[in-house]
């Protein structure tokens, strides 16, 4: 059972450095961490960045949308000191960046894509990862079916994962991923315990389900014995030590 958990670090290890960053993608993987998430905007000039909001302003010392700064600019934000000041002087990584320093050294990348500005945006993050020879390690994700939809019309064998944020969606995110060895559904995780057999559905049509986020392990317990084993949190280090005492 212990080696079936897969403990996915949301942002990065956000907990313990700023989200999406290198810092907090660092820090995941020297924790143990089974895979990691990130989120994907773009900037003016098109390229994918890793960055979770619209704006720049919680998370930045910058103000205004992301899409209106090229990535030039956007690497002379401070991403790191808002959140403590030894991470002063951290910077916005591009997708690329991110990847690399990934690649080859964590289970698998969950890339949830947040804001673009023209479909070309999509075919250029499917793009990267087929250049880096990632395909096999990325799987993209997000609450938008269409735009996934689209890049796996780019990149027929991409992983995706369809995010589900509430209850009326849960059927129709299984049956988009039912018959789809390449799918799996996200769910918040406290749909799990308002639907329990959604579980059951799901294992009736061979369908992968990951949760988000769960950062009390008795939360994760209880995850775990619905029958979900992907977990996403932001408190890497606790749910590592309560998935090695499984």
């Amino acid at each position: 059972m212990h080696d079936a958990v897969e403990i996915i670090a949301h942002r990065g290890y956000s907990g313990r450095a700023p989200e999406n960053t290198l810092a907090s993608l660092e820090a995941a993987v020297a924790a143990g961490a089974d895979a990691v998430e990130f989120d994907l905007h773009t900037a003016a000039c098109g390229t994918p960045v890793v960055f979770h909001d619209g704006m720049l302003s919680r998370t930045t010392n910058g103000v205004g949308p992301v899409r209106r700064r090229t990535l030039e600019q956007l690497k002379t934000l401070d991403a790191g000191k808002w959140f403590a000041p030894e991470f002063a002087g951290e910077r916005i990584p591009s997708f690329e960046e991110a990847l690399a320093s990934l690649n080859g050294r964590i289970g698998r990348i969950y890339a949830e894509v947040k804001g673009y500005r023209e479909f070309e945006d999509l075919d250029r993050m499917v793009d990267i990862v087929r250049r880096l020879g990632m395909t096999a390690a990325v799987t993209f994700i997000s609450m938008n079916w269409t735009l996934l939809d689209r890049m796996r019309s780019h990149e027929p064998d991409l992983d995706v994962g369809y995010i589900v944020d509430g209850s009326e969606l849960v059927d129709e995110s299984l049956q988009r991923a039912a018959g789809d060895p390449r799918a799996l559904v996200d769910l918040r995780a406290d749909l799990v315990a308002e639907d329990p057999g959604v579980v059951a559905r799901a294992s009736g049509d061979d369908i992968d389900l990951a949760v988000w986020t769960v950062d009390d392990p008795s939360d994760a317990q209880r995850i775990l014995e619905a029958g979900v084993r992907r977990i996403t949190t932001n408190q890497v280090g606790a749910l590592l030590a309560w998935k090695r005492s499984l």
